[in-house]
C-alpha cells in the first residue's frame, strides 16, 4: 500500500503588523491561539507583539486618567 503525504496547507492570509493591528484585541488573541496551535511561530511572536503594545497603552491611558483625578481644582480666579 502506498504511502500519502499529507501537505500541510498554506497560509492563505499574509499577516503583516498593520493586518493584526486593525484587529480587535480578542482577534488578536484568537490569532496567536491558532499560530500556536499550528506552529507558526513568526505570527505569534507579531500578535504577542502587538498585546503588549496594546497593555502599555492602555497602562499610560490609566495613569493618565488617575494623575488627573489627583490634581487639586482651581476655583475662583479671574474672569
Amino acid at each position: 500500500m502506498p504511502t500519502m503525504n499529507i501537505a500541510r496547507p498554506r497560509r492563505t492570509v499574509e499577516w503583516t503588523d498593520d493586518r493584526i493591528a486593525a484587529l480587535t484585541t480578542t482577534e488578536v488573541q484568537q490569532l496567536r491561539a491558532n499560530a500556536e496551535r499550528l506552529n507558526d511561530p513568526d505570527i505569534k511572536q507579531r500578535c504577542d507583539a502587538e498585546l503588549s503594545a496594546r497593555r502599555k497603552a492602555a497602562n499610560a491611558k490609566a495613569r493618565a486618567l488617575r494623575a488627573d483625578k489627583k490634581k487639586p481644582l482651581q476655583t475662583g480666579g479671574a474672569a
